[in-house]
């Protein structure tokens, strides 16, 4: 679903009644665009162009992909670790932290068709081990079923269930939640250009990263761009997951860890119950002590998962 018009008017309506809040903030974005430079560098593909960042060496190619409202950043406790290893890859999805152009369906399968216009540009030859965070391992999911022969393992971190969006699936509880945050990324989405999201500290992403990468992640979260992309990607949640519904099932013989946080509520574990029937070489791990974002509260699990399927993976098949 896009934004709609209605939504679009209303924003414009407030931006020019409060011109000059709209004015300080884009003074402020600038001048924190130019204080919090990019840790990479941005890679044309064609439509648009997206910030990418890449590591280390070697085969096969990991790819970094953060959750909802997540950017780059949040892997800087894990990525260092694995460059040792492997050529890896982290970038901002299209209107997140340094990137351009939000989409205006942000789906799935946009985002995977995104990703491989970025994988071509950079020449990143496969195989590829995909690792997704929270929405990002739908991302991840879809982008394996459509290459299956160029995916050698898939890494999902807390990684959310389609069903979690179906709403023939959803508890009276679950709706109240998706209408409760659709209403609060609604208000991030008309007030972030007049300001109103910096001064009451409400930012996009992640909010528990060490203090020295939380700067920057709250300057590009603060961002109208920041708020509108995460909006029309909540928006996009029921048609990506119809996405993930309706693809391809993963090959059987793909290893897979889902890496499951344990103080997540009863009906998060029975979405990650559900994804180890994804191949026949699926693998569960709980790390007890930690929330949803593993890779910063527990970014040694991550790292541990993405290492033991490296071992596993024969790549003599993908040369």
């Amino acid at each position: 679903m896009k934004i709609s018009l209605f939504d679009r008017s209303i924003r414009l309506i407030l931006s020019l009644v409060g011109f000059p809040l709209l004015i300080i903030q884009y003074l402020i974005t600038v001048y924190e665009q130019k204080k919090h430079k990019p840790t990479g560098w941005h890679a044309d593909i064609g439509s648009r162009k997206l910030h990418v960042t890449v590591t280390g060496h070697g085969s096969p190619t990991i790819i970094l992909e953060a959750g909802m409202g997540g950017c780059s950043l949040d892997w800087v406790l894990v990525a260092p670790a694995l460059s040792t290893k492997a050529n890896v890859i982290t970038y901002d999805r299209a209107g997140f932290g340094w990137s351009e152009a939000v989409l205006d369906l942000p789906t799935c399968s946009a985002y995977v068709d995104d990703l491989r216009s970025l994988l071509r540009t950079l020449g990143a030859a496969p195989p590829y081990l995909l690792v997704g965070h929270s929405y990002g391992g739908m991302i991840m999911r879809l982008f394996a079923s459509r290459y299956p022969e160029e995916v050698c393992g898939l890494v999902l971190v807390d990684a959310t269930h389609e069903s979690r969006y179906l709403p023939e699936q959803t508890t009276a509880g679950r709706q109240k939640q998706l209408f409760s945050h659709r209403s609060q990324y609604r208000l991030g989405y008309m007030l972030a250009p007049l300001g109103i999201p910096r001064w009451l500290k409400q930012h996009i992403g992640s909010k528990r990263l060490p203090e020295e990468w939380l700067a920057p992640v709250r300057a590009l979260g603060y961002k109208a761009s920041a708020y509108r992309a995460v909006y029309a990607e909540l928006l996009s949640t029921t048609e990506s997951s119809l996405q993930l519904k309706a693809a391809e099932p993963l090959k059987q013989d793909l290893p897979v860890i889902v890496l499951s946080a344990g103080k997540q509520n009863e009906e998060w574990q029975q979405g990650q119950r559900k994804l180890t029937n994804l191949t026949k070489r699926t693998n569960q791990i709980i790390v007890e002590d930690s929330w949803h974002s593993i890779h910063i509260h527990r970014p040694d699990a991550v790292i541990h998962a993405i290492n033991r399927l490296l071992d596993e993976i024969d790549l003599s098949s993908y040369r």
